[in-house]
């Protein structure tokens, strides 16, 4: 009996928590992991370059990653610059802008610009949370209809 479904079709059941970090690591990949290249790659790329556009208006500075000093305690430097959470949900390139951002200097905006960048970088990595969490939920569904 042919299958109506317009999924394609994997012989092998992937595990929801191996595509969720498929998608989380690069943004369109957990798709693609599931066979859903076209998928993937738009909103791959969609998450890539609202992230992009972000770092160019603003700066690489925009990803200010919370750093250790004085003893104080990741949760508190983490409060103290909520959007990073957002930032670093953009996978590796989060994480490599923010190694970027502490090691490399360049000028700083503290100006409108900086927060809109800081917005469009944010928004980029909520929008992965989004993925992550639709490709991870389409890999269990698949797993149930073997």
């Amino acid at each position: 009996m042919p299958t109506t479904s317009k999924e394609p079709s994997s012989s092998a059941a992937m595990s929801p928590s191996l595509v969720a970090l498929a998608e989380w690591v690069v943004p369109g990949l957990g798709y693609g992991v599931l066979g859903q290249w076209a998928r993937g790659l738009t909103i791959g790329l969609t998450i890539i370059v609202l992230f992009v556009l972000g770092l160019l208006i603003g700066g690489v500075g925009v990803v200010d990653a919370p750093t250790l000093a004085g003893g104080a305690s990741v949760f508190g430097q983490i409060m103290q610059k909520p959007w990073f959470i957002g930032q670093i949900l953009t996978g590796l390139p989060g994480v490599i802008a923010a190694l970027c951002s502490q090691h490399c200097s360049g000028p700083v905006s503290t100006s409108r610009v900086n927060e809109i960048g800081t917005l469009y970088t944010a928004v980029a990595g909520m929008l992965n949370l989004m993925a992550v969490i639709d490709s991870s939920y389409r890999a269990s569904q698949a797993g149930r209809k073997s």
